[in-house]
């Protein structure tokens, strides 16, 4: 019995295949009671009415008011007695109701008949037909006279109700219940299997996940459904999806990390074996050691800021006028352009573009850009920043004058630690972080970033594209 109790505890399809053949049992169980209440109902229902008495009736009713009130008692009589039934007939078995007069009315009308006229040819009396041991019985015939010598034959049948009666018998209510739980196994199995395959595979998935494997496919038909279940696997595909595309961005993360790491490192030990000899170049080996160093702070810094951007909530955004943004962002960098010999051709828009946003978030935004720009266009050239406002939004370009980017890896500038084929003016290459930090940014934002080459000659336009905030909620500057 433990061992029973422990398997339905285990298994849910036995829980379930037992909830259905137990309420279907329960159902049948119900009917039948139900079925032999009424039934009793019936048989009880004709205790205080005396057969003898009707007939009385009947005889007097048609002397007196003719076939038509026999009619109308014998109607009256079926109105209040459900279960019993009046028949009128004469010699020919023809009902006066002028209904269908069953056949085995019909037997006991005839061998009453057959049974009067022998008496009456051997001299007798007839009398009422009155099978042995039951006196005064609802399966007595009898005669009625009409006040015009018609002669009539009234009879009854109680119960009418043979497939309700065979219920009283006790002996066949277990095969009853022993049929209707056969026949309801076979439809309460498939039910419970219908509900239990779907779990039961979607808990394989989910033990994989929990595993660190990527689980099976899910059946194309439980994707199909439109139930419950179906929107169940559709929502743990969807989420398999999502936790694969993690732990495959974490591990390429991890390699990357390990890959941009293990050069500055190699280039600190080199650097520190050649401080330590105390040539005339110490000082120059202690300055590459710094530089290194700042520059790993600089690429931890943004792995972190990357981490976080896409697994913490941002800041609350705040109303706030673009222009004041992208001016901000070109006030500084025209210290550094200064130094390179840059020019920055910017020109404030007149009328607002008001976006939502963290400004210090869309501000590194645009530095990063700006950065990129900076460092890869050659001296003398121009940056060339605009801003404006369309159907699409709020649009910032930002673009350089430098070699420009292989048109297969325009899509993946905005891939973490993804570096194109674009060296500074210093011979050295960013970490790959700034770009991605700035998609992920714009992203949470609502927006889109993208880059493309220059049409007319070489170099690269970074366009990112905000939603425009409504005028009744845009901030209040003057242009």
């Amino acid at each position: 019995m433990r061992a029973l109790a422990g398997l339905f505890e285990k298994s849910l399809f036995l829980r379930i295949l037992a909830c259905f053949w137990l309420a279907m049992g329960l159902i049948t169980l119900l009917g039948i009671a139900i079925t032999n209440l009424v039934a009793s109902a019936r048989h009880d229902s004709l205790d205080d009415v005396e057969p003898a008495t009707l007939a009385l009736q009947a005889d007097a009713l048609l002397r007196q008011g003719g076939l038509p009130a026999l009619r109308r008692w014998a109607k009256d009589i079926h109105d209040k007695h459900a279960t019993l039934r009046v028949y009128v007939v004469d010699h020919d078995c023809i009902d006066i109701a002028q209904r269908r007069t069953q056949t085995r009315i019909c037997y006991r009308i005839t061998a009453h008949a057959k049974k009067r006229d022998f008496t009456l040819e051997n001299g007798g009396t007839p009398t009422t037909t009155t099978p042995a041991g039951h006196p005064s019985s609802w399966w007595d015939v009898h005669d009625l006279s009409a006040p015009d010598g018609s002669r009539y034959m009234l009879t009854f049948l109680p119960f009418d109700s043979p497939h309700v009666d065979a219920l009283r018998d006790s002996g066949l209510l277990p095969f009853l219940l022993l049929g209707a739980f056969a026949m309801s196994l076979p439809l309460c199995w498939l039910l419970a299997r219908y509900i239990d395959h779907p779990v039961r595979q979607l808990a394989l998935g989910a033990r994989a996940l929990g595993d660190g494997h990527a689980p099976a496919r899910i059946d194309v038909r439980l994707l199909k459904r439109n139930d419950g279940l179906g929107s169940l696997a559709r929502a743990f595909g969807h989420m398999a999806e999502n936790l694969a595309d993690h732990l495959h961005s974490r591990e390429r993360l991890l390699g990357n990390v390990s890959h941009e790491l293990r050069s500055p490192l190699a280039r600190l030990r080199l650097a520190l074996e050649l401080a330590r000899r105390k040539t005339p170049h110490a000082d120059a080996q202690l300055d590459r050691i710094e530089q290194e160093c700042a520059h790993m702070d600089r690429m931890v810094g943004q792995l972190l800021l990357l981490v976080r951007l896409r697994h913490a909530p941002a800041d609350l955004p705040e109303p706030l006028d673009l222009r004041d943004v992208v001016q901000q962002v070109v006030a500084d960098a025209r210290f550094e352009a200064g130094a390179r010999g840059h020019n920055i051709d910017w020109r404030r828009p007149e009328h607002a573009l008001p976006v939502l946003g963290v400004p210090l978030l869309l501000r590194s935004v645009l530095e990063n850009v700006m950065r990129n720009a900076l460092r890869h266009g050659p001296a003398g050239s121009t940056i060339a920043v605009a801003a404006w406002r369309d159907a699409a939004g709020v649009v910032v370009e930002i673009g350089d004058e430098g070699p420009g980017v292989a048109e297969a890896d325009l899509a993946r500038l905005f891939q973490s630690f993804f570096r194109a084929d674009r060296t500074d003016v210093l011979g050295q290459t960013g970490s790959g972080l700034g770009l991605a930090i700035a998609a992920t940014v714009i992203r949470q934002h609502g927006g889109g970033i993208q880059a493309r080459n220059r049409a007319e000659r070489s170099g690269l336009i970074v366009r990112t594209a905000l939603p425009a905030l409504s005028t009744d909620h845009a901030p209040s500057v003057s242009g």
